[in-house]
């Protein structure tokens, strides 16, 4: 007799919304990573520095832990799908101006700077608002497989887009790479705009109300000890993790593994399809009920797969060991967004979003520590400590508090 197990893998897929969400993501997501590998190459380029390559690539972060929760405000009080639809437009545009630059062949570092830190304004508002419409495109027992799904748009251009913006940046160069970008934020305006949601009462937006709403939200966190547990976690990955993996891929590439833009592509591309593996299997596995023992397992898993990767020496090794990486990444990631808004009411969505967000504003101290470790030591040992470090913290937080690994 045969037992039928059922497969939740492309569930949420059902609600019109959400698909066109997903869309959003998936071509917003496909600028970003362009993005990615247009900057990192760009920037060691011009400056040979490990350093500011690694600065560059997490300097989009930096608004966001200096104004963060201001876009969570907006999420809350804004109609979410405009608001989605405004940024996207402004990233299109800014991208647009700076290939115009680009293309000229005028590129100083000073230009980079800029053009991240207006992309990192961006972002502020953006993840606020994707991450709050998903919970009101599907019902609460979709949320894991929503937010899986999410993450696999993601993963999915993390995969493509590299090696595309790879063989772009071999053949005709940096500019039209940008000019893709641009195309594909536009892509997701149409996409963000087809979606259709009920009218919801937010109330108004007030200048003079804002930093009591704001220290309400912080309120509401610090009285759920789950979600705050969740978001101490959340610190690890952008300070310790991305900085030592995605930071200094353009420094791995150029002198640990001795290969060229398509080479980088490739590392990029890597933790894409691991992104993409992680994603499935947990979309596949439908509501998780311990979601808070899969995200503290998942980081440990990220910093296992770190050291190992710090130590091969070939890209035959190197991207087998980059797909662990970014398994566990995604799996993080998903389970924590799940857990934390399927406890959140609707009204502090766009708050407890921006607060979690805010860990991303550490991104540029850690590519900044990891910038400094890497061109004292060089990139393999500082990934090597990185990873020890990730797997020690993990632990030892477990150990103290057992309320996320308890946590359904």
């Amino acid at each position: 007799m045969r037992v039928q197990v059922p497969v939740h893998t492309f569930e949420s897929f059902r609600y019109r919304s959400y698909r066109f969400l997903w869309a959003s993501t998936f071509f917003s997501s496909g600028g970003f990573w362009l993005q990615q590998i247009v900057i990192g190459w760009l920037t060691y380029d011009i400056t040979q520095s490990a350093f500011l390559t690694t600065l560059a690539m997490g300097l989009d972060a930096l608004p966001i832990l200096f104004i963060g929760p201001l876009g969570g405000l907006l999420a809350d009080k804004v109609d979410r799908r405009l608001l989605l639809a405004g940024v996207l437009t402004y990233q299109a545009t800014i991208t647009l101006a700076f290939a115009a630059v680009v293309w000229t062949g005028a590129t100083e570092t000073v230009h980079i700077f800029a053009y991240i830190l207006m992309m990192g304004m961006a972002w502020v508002i953006l993840d606020p608002a994707r991450m709050s419409l998903i919970p009101n495109s599907v019902p609460k027992e979709n949320l894991v497989n929503a937010f899986a799904l999410n993450s696999l748009g993601f993963s999915a251009t993390r995969l493509a887009a590299p090696v595309i913006g790879g063989a772009v940046l071999a053949l005709v160069g940096p500019g039209p790479a940008l000019v893709g970008e641009a195309a594909l934020q536009l892509a997701a305006v149409t996409a963000a705009l087809a979606i259709r949601l009920p009218k919801i009462d937010r109330g108004k937006l007030r200048l003079s109300s804002a930093l009591s709403e704001l220290a309400e939200g912080v309120r509401y966190v610090r009285s759920q000890p789950v979600v705050l547990s969740a978001m101490i976690l959340g610190v690890l990955p952008p300070l310790i993790s991305f900085p030592y993996v995605s930071g200094l891929m353009p420094v791995f590439a150029a002198e640990v593994f001795q290969t060229g833009s398509v080479g980088l592509g490739l590392l990029m591309s890597s933790l894409g399809a691991g992104s993409v593996v992680g994603t499935l299997l947990l979309a596949s596995l439908g509501d998780v009920r311990r979601k808070g023992r899969l995200i503290t397992i998942a980081v440990v898993w990220t910093g296992i797969a770190m050291l190992v990767f710090s130590v091969v020496r070939s890209l035959e090794w190197a991207i087998p060991a980059l797909m662990l990486v970014s398994v566990g990444m995604m799996l993080f990631f998903a389970a924590t967004s799940a857990l934390i808004q399927s406890m959140v009411p609707d009204e502090f969505r766009g708050r407890v979003s921006s607060l979690y967000a805010l860990t991303f504003g550490l991104l540029p101290i850690g590519s900044l520590t990891a910038g400094m470790v890497a061109q004292k030591w060089g990139a393999p040992l500082a990934t090597t400590i990185a990873s020890i470090v990730i797997v020690v913290v993990v632990i030892a937080f477990s150990l103290r508090t057992r309320v996320l690994w308890r946590a359904g």
